[in-house]
Protein backbone atom coordinates (compact mmCIF):
# COMPACT_ATOMS: atom_id res chain seq x y z
CA UNK A 1 0.00 0.00 0.00
CA UNK A 2 1.38 3.49 -0.77
CA UNK A 3 2.31 5.85 1.72
CA UNK A 4 0.23 8.62 2.86
CA UNK A 5 1.81 12.21 2.79
CA UNK A 6 4.41 12.42 5.44
CA UNK A 7 5.10 14.64 8.07
CA UNK A 8 8.65 16.62 7.78
CA UNK A 9 10.82 14.95 9.50
CA UNK A 10 14.15 17.59 11.18
CA UNK A 11 17.67 16.13 10.59
CA UNK A 12 19.52 15.24 14.22
CA UNK A 13 21.82 18.27 14.84
CA UNK A 14 25.16 16.30 13.50
CA UNK A 15 27.34 18.88 12.05
CA UNK A 16 28.88 22.36 12.73
CA UNK A 17 29.01 25.18 10.67
CA UNK A 18 32.14 27.27 10.19
CA UNK A 19 33.02 31.12 8.81
CA UNK A 20 34.44 32.10 6.14
CA UNK A 21 35.31 36.03 5.27
CA UNK A 22 33.79 37.38 2.49
CA UNK A 23 36.26 40.02 1.90
CA UNK A 24 39.08 40.41 5.31
CA UNK A 25 39.75 38.36 7.81
CA UNK A 26 38.64 39.61 11.10
CA UNK A 27 35.25 41.05 9.64
CA UNK A 28 34.35 44.10 11.49
CA UNK A 29 30.04 44.53 10.76
CA UNK A 30 27.69 47.43 11.70
CA UNK A 31 24.73 46.58 12.86
CA UNK A 32 22.84 43.25 13.08
CA UNK A 33 22.89 40.95 10.21
CA UNK A 34 20.27 38.96 8.76
CA UNK A 35 20.70 35.11 7.79
CA UNK A 36 20.09 34.67 3.81
CA UNK A 37 19.96 30.64 3.19
CA UNK A 38 21.67 29.37 -0.07
CA UNK A 39 21.34 25.51 0.19
CA UNK A 40 17.24 24.77 0.02
CA UNK A 41 16.55 24.11 3.41
CA UNK A 42 13.26 21.73 2.32
CA UNK A 43 13.70 18.68 0.02
CA UNK A 44 11.74 15.63 -1.16
CA UNK A 45 13.28 13.01 -2.27
CA UNK A 46 12.12 11.17 -5.44
CA UNK A 47 9.91 7.82 -5.84
CA UNK A 48 7.30 6.01 -4.58
CA UNK A 49 7.01 3.15 -1.73
CA UNK A 50 5.35 0.45 -1.93
CA UNK A 51 4.85 -1.83 1.82
CA UNK A 52 3.54 -5.25 0.99
CA UNK A 53 1.32 -5.56 4.38
CA UNK A 54 -1.34 -8.04 5.60
CA UNK A 55 -4.53 -7.42 3.83
CA UNK A 56 -7.42 -5.68 6.00
CA UNK A 57 -4.93 -4.50 8.40
CA UNK A 58 -3.53 -1.10 10.25
CA UNK A 59 0.01 -0.17 10.10
CA UNK A 60 2.73 1.79 10.37
CA UNK A 61 6.16 1.99 10.15
CA UNK A 62 9.14 4.29 10.91
CA UNK A 63 12.80 4.29 11.29
CA UNK A 64 14.25 5.57 15.44
CA UNK A 65 15.35 9.26 15.71
CA UNK A 66 14.53 9.40 11.42
CA UNK A 67 10.97 9.28 11.26
CA UNK A 68 8.09 7.41 9.87
CA UNK A 69 7.95 5.98 6.87
CA UNK A 70 4.69 4.66 5.93
CA UNK A 71 0.67 4.10 7.66
CA UNK A 72 -1.92 2.96 6.42
CA UNK A 73 -4.73 4.81 5.81
CA UNK A 74 -7.21 3.60 8.47
CA UNK A 75 -5.74 4.70 11.71
CA UNK A 76 -8.33 4.79 13.99
CA UNK A 77 -8.92 2.84 17.88
CA UNK A 78 -8.62 -0.90 18.02
CA UNK A 79 -8.43 -3.05 20.48
CA UNK A 80 -4.93 -3.11 21.77
CA UNK A 81 -4.85 -6.48 23.93
CA UNK A 82 -1.31 -7.06 25.38
CA UNK A 83 0.24 -4.26 23.25
CA UNK A 84 -1.20 -2.12 26.01
CA UNK A 85 1.73 -3.55 28.51
CA UNK A 86 3.74 -1.52 26.53
CA UNK A 87 2.56 1.16 28.06
CA UNK A 88 2.69 -0.13 31.41
CA UNK A 89 6.63 -0.99 31.32
CA UNK A 90 7.40 2.33 29.58
CA UNK A 91 5.65 3.86 32.66
CA UNK A 92 7.41 1.66 35.11
CA UNK A 93 10.69 1.71 33.81
CA UNK A 94 9.97 5.81 33.83
CA UNK A 95 9.12 6.05 37.23
CA UNK A 96 11.09 4.09 38.19
CA UNK A 97 14.60 3.83 36.37
CA UNK A 98 17.13 0.64 36.07
CA UNK A 99 20.63 1.53 34.98
CA UNK A 100 22.16 -1.51 33.07
CA UNK A 101 22.95 -4.60 35.67
CA UNK A 102 20.31 -3.01 38.06
CA UNK A 103 17.43 -4.95 39.19
CA UNK A 104 15.43 -2.64 40.99
CA UNK A 105 13.02 -2.71 44.13
CA UNK A 106 11.71 -6.26 45.24
CA UNK A 107 8.30 -7.15 46.25
CA UNK A 108 6.30 -9.77 48.39
CA UNK A 109 3.50 -11.49 46.87
CA UNK A 110 0.80 -11.63 49.03
CA UNK A 111 -2.14 -13.29 49.30
CA UNK A 112 -4.11 -10.96 47.96
CA UNK A 113 -1.48 -10.96 44.59
CA UNK A 114 -2.32 -15.08 44.70
CA UNK A 115 -6.05 -14.74 44.80
CA UNK A 116 -5.57 -12.02 41.81
CA UNK A 117 -3.65 -15.19 39.85
CA UNK A 118 -6.07 -17.55 40.34
CA UNK A 119 -8.71 -15.03 39.25
CA UNK A 120 -7.52 -14.61 35.94
CA UNK A 121 -6.19 -18.07 35.51
CA UNK A 122 -9.68 -19.18 36.04
CA UNK A 123 -10.96 -16.37 33.13
CA UNK A 124 -8.38 -18.15 31.11
CA UNK A 125 -6.21 -15.22 30.88
CA UNK A 126 -2.30 -15.12 30.25
CA UNK A 127 -0.47 -15.49 33.76
CA UNK A 128 2.36 -16.50 35.72
CA UNK A 129 2.21 -18.09 38.58
CA UNK A 130 2.79 -16.44 42.06
CA UNK A 131 3.20 -17.54 46.02
CA UNK A 132 2.54 -15.58 49.20
CA UNK A 133 5.93 -14.45 50.34
CA UNK A 134 7.53 -15.07 46.65
CA UNK A 135 9.98 -11.95 46.04
CA UNK A 136 10.37 -10.50 42.56
CA UNK A 137 12.26 -7.87 41.81
CA UNK A 138 11.30 -5.00 38.92
CA UNK A 139 13.22 -6.34 36.31
CA UNK A 140 11.62 -9.83 37.24
CA UNK A 141 8.24 -8.16 37.09
CA UNK A 142 9.41 -6.88 33.49
CA UNK A 143 10.33 -9.89 32.41
CA UNK A 144 7.06 -11.79 33.55
CA UNK A 145 5.07 -8.89 31.94
CA UNK A 146 6.71 -8.59 28.05
CA UNK A 147 7.55 -12.07 27.99
CA UNK A 148 4.83 -14.53 29.17
CA UNK A 149 2.41 -11.49 28.78
CA UNK A 150 1.35 -12.16 32.50
CA UNK A 151 -1.97 -10.26 33.00
CA UNK A 152 -1.83 -10.47 36.66
CA UNK A 153 2.17 -8.79 36.95
CA UNK A 154 0.17 -6.33 34.93
CA UNK A 155 -1.97 -5.47 37.47
CA UNK A 156 0.86 -5.95 40.39
CA UNK A 157 3.13 -3.82 38.78
CA UNK A 158 0.26 -1.21 38.01
CA UNK A 159 -0.90 -1.36 42.15
CA UNK A 160 2.62 -1.18 43.00
CA UNK A 161 3.68 2.02 41.20
CA UNK A 162 0.46 4.26 41.34
CA UNK A 163 -1.27 2.82 44.76
CA UNK A 164 -4.42 1.10 42.29
CA UNK A 165 -4.93 0.17 38.60
CA UNK A 166 -7.50 3.26 38.23
CA UNK A 167 -4.59 5.74 39.14
CA UNK A 168 -2.49 3.86 37.01
CA UNK A 169 -4.77 4.21 34.43
CA UNK A 170 -5.03 7.50 34.82
CA UNK A 171 -0.88 8.03 33.89
CA UNK A 172 -1.74 5.82 31.24
CA UNK A 173 -3.61 8.04 29.67
CA UNK A 174 -1.55 11.18 30.79
CA UNK A 175 1.15 9.78 29.09
CA UNK A 176 -0.26 8.93 25.84
CA UNK A 177 -1.68 12.50 26.23
CA UNK A 178 1.64 13.89 26.14
CA UNK A 179 3.13 11.65 23.70
CA UNK A 180 0.92 12.85 21.25
CA UNK A 181 -1.41 9.49 20.65
CA UNK A 182 -4.61 10.73 19.99
CA UNK A 183 -6.41 7.76 18.79
CA UNK A 184 -5.49 6.06 22.19
CA UNK A 185 -7.28 5.27 25.29
CA UNK A 186 -6.38 2.73 28.29
CA UNK A 187 -8.96 0.82 30.23
CA UNK A 188 -6.29 -1.28 31.99
CA UNK A 189 -2.88 -1.82 32.51
CA UNK A 190 -2.89 -5.23 30.88
CA UNK A 191 -5.42 -4.68 27.33
CA UNK A 192 -7.60 -7.21 28.90
CA UNK A 193 -10.82 -4.57 27.92
CA UNK A 194 -11.80 -4.23 24.74
CA UNK A 195 -11.86 -0.40 26.01
CA UNK A 196 -7.81 -0.11 26.12
CA UNK A 197 -7.64 0.99 22.25
CA UNK A 198 -4.87 2.46 20.07
CA UNK A 199 -3.93 2.98 16.55
CA UNK A 200 -0.70 1.04 14.95
CA UNK A 201 0.76 4.77 14.29
CA UNK A 202 0.08 5.34 18.07
CA UNK A 203 2.08 2.53 19.28
CA UNK A 204 4.53 2.89 16.73
CA UNK A 205 4.58 6.33 18.81
CA UNK A 206 5.01 5.25 22.13
CA UNK A 207 7.70 1.89 20.95
CA UNK A 208 10.38 4.60 20.31
CA UNK A 209 10.37 6.47 23.09
CA UNK A 210 10.26 3.33 24.79
CA UNK A 211 12.97 1.67 22.63
CA UNK A 212 15.06 4.49 24.48
CA UNK A 213 15.30 2.83 27.67
CA UNK A 214 17.84 0.36 27.88
CA UNK A 215 15.84 -1.96 30.20
CA UNK A 216 13.14 -2.18 27.97
CA UNK A 217 15.12 -3.04 24.65
CA UNK A 218 16.84 -5.81 26.94
CA UNK A 219 13.98 -7.46 28.18
CA UNK A 220 11.41 -7.29 24.38
CA UNK A 221 14.97 -9.32 22.70
CA UNK A 222 15.13 -11.62 25.24
CA UNK A 223 13.81 -15.55 24.32
CA UNK A 224 12.92 -16.80 27.70
CA UNK A 225 13.97 -15.73 31.52
CA UNK A 226 13.80 -18.01 34.84
CA UNK A 227 11.52 -16.70 37.68
CA UNK A 228 11.35 -18.14 41.40
CA UNK A 229 8.42 -19.88 41.55
CA UNK A 230 7.00 -20.48 37.99
CA UNK A 231 10.44 -20.95 36.35
CA UNK A 232 11.22 -20.16 32.97
CA UNK A 233 8.90 -18.31 31.00
CA UNK A 234 9.20 -17.75 27.01
CA UNK A 235 8.50 -15.03 24.83
CA UNK A 236 5.38 -14.67 22.78
CA UNK A 237 7.36 -13.33 19.89
CA UNK A 238 8.22 -16.30 18.03
CA UNK A 239 9.88 -14.18 15.14
CA UNK A 240 12.34 -12.94 17.54
CA UNK A 241 15.79 -13.04 16.19
CA UNK A 242 14.88 -13.31 12.03
CA UNK A 243 15.26 -10.61 9.62
CA UNK A 244 16.90 -8.77 12.56
CA UNK A 245 13.71 -8.66 14.78
CA UNK A 246 14.50 -7.38 18.24
CA UNK A 247 11.44 -7.32 19.82
CA UNK A 248 8.56 -5.83 21.07
CA UNK A 249 5.11 -7.00 21.66
CA UNK A 250 2.71 -9.40 20.80
CA UNK A 251 -1.15 -8.92 21.50
CA UNK A 252 -4.30 -10.86 20.38
CA UNK A 253 -7.66 -12.11 21.41
CA UNK A 254 -10.58 -14.22 20.17
CA UNK A 255 -12.65 -10.71 19.10
CA UNK A 256 -9.79 -9.11 17.45
CA UNK A 257 -7.80 -11.42 15.98
CA UNK A 258 -3.76 -10.40 16.70
CA UNK A 259 -1.62 -7.18 16.62
CA UNK A 260 2.03 -6.72 16.57
CA UNK A 261 4.29 -3.97 17.30
CA UNK A 262 7.88 -4.61 16.52
CA UNK A 263 11.38 -3.45 15.88
CA UNK A 264 14.58 -4.78 13.82
CA UNK A 265 17.83 -3.62 13.17
CA UNK A 266 19.36 -3.40 9.94
CA UNK A 267 22.24 -1.84 8.33
CA UNK A 268 22.09 0.73 5.51
CA UNK A 269 25.21 0.66 4.04
CA UNK A 270 27.44 1.76 7.02
CA UNK A 271 24.82 2.91 9.61
CA UNK A 272 22.37 0.77 11.28
CA UNK A 273 18.92 1.57 12.07
CA UNK A 274 16.55 0.59 13.95
CA UNK A 275 12.97 0.01 12.73
CA UNK A 276 9.90 0.50 14.28
CA UNK A 277 6.15 -0.93 13.30
CA UNK A 278 2.96 -1.95 14.31
CA UNK A 279 0.12 -4.09 12.80
CA UNK A 280 -3.29 -4.50 14.05
CA UNK A 281 -5.98 -7.00 13.21
CA UNK A 282 -4.04 -9.17 11.73
CA UNK A 283 -6.81 -12.19 11.14
CA UNK A 284 -6.98 -15.76 9.19
CA UNK A 285 -6.61 -19.10 10.65
CA UNK A 286 -3.89 -18.29 12.63
CA UNK A 287 -3.79 -14.68 13.14
CA UNK A 288 -0.99 -14.41 15.60
CA UNK A 289 1.00 -15.92 13.08
CA UNK A 290 -0.56 -13.66 10.31
CA UNK A 291 0.62 -10.48 12.40
CA UNK A 292 4.04 -12.37 12.94
CA UNK A 293 4.75 -13.01 9.24
CA UNK A 294 3.28 -9.86 8.28
CA UNK A 295 6.05 -7.75 9.76
CA UNK A 296 8.77 -10.13 8.03
CA UNK A 297 7.10 -9.29 4.82
CA UNK A 298 6.70 -5.69 5.49
CA UNK A 299 10.69 -5.50 6.26
CA UNK A 300 11.49 -7.29 3.57
CA UNK A 301 9.62 -5.32 1.17
CA UNK A 302 10.87 -1.92 2.81
CA UNK A 303 14.71 -2.48 3.02
CA UNK A 304 15.83 -2.44 -0.44
CA UNK A 305 14.14 1.21 -0.43
CA UNK A 306 16.33 2.29 2.32
CA UNK A 307 19.57 4.91 1.42
CA UNK A 308 22.49 6.63 3.05
CA UNK A 309 21.84 9.91 1.17
CA UNK A 310 24.49 13.00 1.54
CA UNK A 311 22.65 15.47 1.99
CA UNK A 312 25.01 18.39 2.79
CA UNK A 313 28.96 18.30 1.26
CA UNK A 314 31.64 19.29 3.39
CA UNK A 315 32.51 22.75 2.86
CA UNK A 316 29.52 23.37 1.10
CA UNK A 317 28.07 27.04 1.31
CA UNK A 318 24.98 26.86 3.42
CA UNK A 319 24.16 30.41 3.74
CA UNK A 320 25.40 33.90 3.92
CA UNK A 321 25.00 37.00 7.17
CA UNK A 322 24.41 39.95 5.57
CA UNK A 323 25.41 42.90 7.40
CA UNK A 324 23.70 46.83 6.93
CA UNK A 325 26.65 48.38 5.58
CA UNK A 326 27.13 45.53 2.64
CA UNK A 327 29.89 43.57 4.38
CA UNK A 328 28.99 39.52 3.86
CA UNK A 329 30.56 36.86 5.76
CA UNK A 330 29.74 33.12 4.19
CA UNK A 331 28.87 30.36 6.20
CA UNK A 332 30.14 26.83 4.96
CA UNK A 333 29.52 23.07 6.18
CA UNK A 334 32.53 22.15 8.21
CA UNK A 335 31.82 18.25 7.73
CA UNK A 336 29.28 16.17 5.72
CA UNK A 337 26.08 15.29 6.40
CA UNK A 338 23.94 11.97 5.52
CA UNK A 339 20.86 11.08 6.81
CA UNK A 340 18.63 7.43 6.15
CA UNK A 341 16.23 8.08 2.81
CA UNK A 342 13.57 6.76 1.59
CA UNK A 343 11.00 7.57 -1.57
CA UNK A 344 8.97 10.80 -0.55
CA UNK A 345 10.70 11.13 2.30
CA UNK A 346 10.45 15.31 3.52
CA UNK A 347 13.67 16.44 4.58
CA UNK A 348 14.19 20.07 6.85
CA UNK A 349 17.05 21.08 7.22
CA UNK A 350 17.36 24.63 9.66
CA UNK A 351 20.58 26.65 10.67
CA UNK A 352 20.29 27.58 14.51
CA UNK A 353 22.58 29.97 15.19
CA UNK A 354 25.06 29.70 18.88
CA UNK A 355 22.61 32.44 20.83
CA UNK A 356 25.84 33.44 22.16
CA UNK A 357 27.35 34.20 19.34
CA UNK A 358 29.40 37.65 19.63
CA UNK A 359 30.74 40.44 17.14
CA UNK A 360 33.48 40.59 15.19
CA UNK A 361 33.34 37.01 14.19
CA UNK A 362 36.49 35.54 12.90
CA UNK A 363 37.65 33.22 10.23
CA UNK A 364 37.22 29.44 10.84
CA UNK A 365 35.00 30.04 14.15
CA UNK A 366 32.19 27.91 14.48
CA UNK A 367 28.64 29.58 15.02
CA UNK A 368 25.98 27.54 15.05
CA UNK A 369 24.93 24.08 13.93
CA UNK A 370 22.78 22.32 11.00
Amino acid sequence: MKAEKRKKSKLPVLITILIILALIQILRPIGKPKLKLIMATNQTTSGSLQINWPQNTQCALAIQNEGFIDKTPNQSPFPTASVAKIMTAYIILKDHPLQFGQNGEALTITKRDVEEYLKDKADSQSVVKVEAGEKLNERQMLEALLLPSANNIATLLAKWDAGSVENFVLKMNQTAKELGMTNTHYDDPAGISLKTQSSAYDQVLLAQKAFELHTFRSIVGMAQATLPVCGTVYNVNYVLGKDGIVGIKTGSMPQIGANFVFAADHFVSYKKVTIIGAIFGASGKEPLMTALNGAIKALDSLKPYLDLKEIVKKNQLIATLVYPNGFKTNLIAKDSLSSIVWPSKNIHLQIVLDKKLKLPISKGQIVGNL
